[in-house]
């Protein structure tokens, strides 16, 4: 039975993250610099990799890590302290990692923009100072939750200022300022310039996930997608499932979902590969716990997907069975969801029409394989919550998608 991905978004103050940032557990890895010994240079990642490759994901000795070294996503953040896209990334990187603890590790890399960024070599200095007393991540708590009060400040008050912050860190404060006085970590600054550089980085912030730049929505929203969307990976089948639908039987599909059924008759002798491709997934739970993630009235609903986001697949493609002579011109219809022009790109995503399709003619009949069509129940489809979260500007934080228990499958 598959394992879905229930989520949810939650919500928590500036306030928490900084209180959230102390204890134990928040100790990253690092090379350990001793009183008045200059830290040794940092590891270059060897020319030729890509993003994607696990060379570009080890982790380097200097690197601060939150989470279980196991765990199966993993997001690399280069970053600064006084770049406020990069404060908003950190705290909802927080509130994601308290929401997958098992499952996701965060690594955090300094990447100064000393261009853009006055104070940027300063505030890394400072979090190497406070790393060399076992407290790193207080301080970035600190800088970053106290961006506002400081960011316009001239380089020399912000200096007084990282005092302030060293004590309420609780660090010795005295060993603080004379290694930040001392310039102690000023070499790190290029250093850390260089090995971002090594795999073409220079913009803040940047985020990897699983060795790949972050694409998506810029808010906790977006990120929380894609963590879903990675760990939709473990529940990955090996391969598409053989044909198993019995020739003699009429296949039927029940949609249970919190707002009442939904009867399909399955087409089977119209698309007998979609078909059997359904019914498999339904069997094996795949569709249990989906939402309706796609809902726009008098077009479509969509689902199939457990991340919600969208992207997710079975782990395998399935060959479309568009030409099947049958077209969008009525409500119900039961189609798969792939990307357009590229009908051999389905997997588990569906939609049921609301109504006969614009355009239908011309942009959708033949190109998308309608395998069923809704016998009961199109009231509870009219009832779905409308959302697209690629609408980011209509729907900034849409509303939750309406439940889909499970698929049921009967053959007469």
């Amino acid at each position: 039975m598959i394992r879905s991905i229930r989520w949810f978004i939650v919500l928590i103050t500036v306030g928490l993250l900084l209180s959230a940032c102390g204890g134990d557990d928040k100790k990253g890895e690092r090379v350990e610099v001793t009183q008045s010994t200059a830290p040794p240079p940092i590891t270059q990642t060897p020319d030729g990799f890509s993003l994607g490759d696990s060379e570009s994901q080890a982790v380097e000795p200097r690197d601060y890590i939150l989470g279980p070294e196991d765990a199966p996503v993993t997001i690399i953040m280069y970053a600064d302290f006084q770049c406020s896209r990069c404060a908003r990334y950190a705290r909802d990187l927080e509130i994601l990692r308290g929401q997958y603890p098992e499952s996701l590790r965060l690594i955090w890399r300094h990447l100064p923009d000393t261009q853009s960024n006055d104070k940027a070599g300063l505030a890394l200095q400072a979090a190497e100072a406070a790393a060399a007393q076992d407290h790193f991540w207080d301080m970035q708590a600190i800088l970053y939750t106290t961006q506002a009060e400081w960011v316009d400040l001239s380089l020399e008050d912000f200096r007084t200022k990282l005092t302030d912050y060293a004590e309420t860190a609780g660090l010795d404060v005295e060993r603080f300022n004379r290694e930040l006085d001392e310039g102690l970590y000023a070499p790190l600054v290029e250093q850390y310039q260089a090995q971002a550089a090594t795999l073409e980085i220079v913009g803040i912030p940047t985020l990897l996930v699983n060795g790949e730049l972050l694409n998506d929505r810029d808010d906790l929203f977006g990120l929380d997608g894609v963590v879903r969307l990675a760990l939709l990976e473990q529940d990955y089948f090996e391969s598409a499932p053989p044909f198993t639908l019995d020739p003699a039987k009429d296949y039927q599909a029940v949609i249970e979902t919190e707002k009442g059924d939904i009867r399909i008759d399955l087409y089977e002798d119209e698309a007998p590969q979609t078909v059997n491709n359904f019914v498999f997934l339904a069997e094996q739970g795949w569709y249990d716990a989906n939402t309706f993630f796609l809902v726009i009235p008098n077009f479509y609903a969509q689902s199939g997907d457990p991340s919600d986001t969208g992207r997710g697949y079975p782990g395998y493609r399935i060959s479309g069975e568009e030409q099947n002579g049958l077209v969008f011109d009525r409500e119900g219809l039961v189609a798969m969801s792939h990307p357009p022009g590229e009908p051999s790109e389905a997997g588990s995503q569906f939609f049921i029409t609301f109504g006969a399709l614009p355009n239908h003619e011309t942009e959708w009949d033949g190109q998308y394989t309608i395998f069923g069509v809704v016998t009961e129940g199109m009231d509870v489809l009219q009832s779905l919550t409308p959302r697209n979260p690629g609408d980011p500007l209509r729907f900034p934080n849409p509303p939750p998608g309406d439940w889909i228990r499970s698929v049921r499958i009967e053959a007469n």
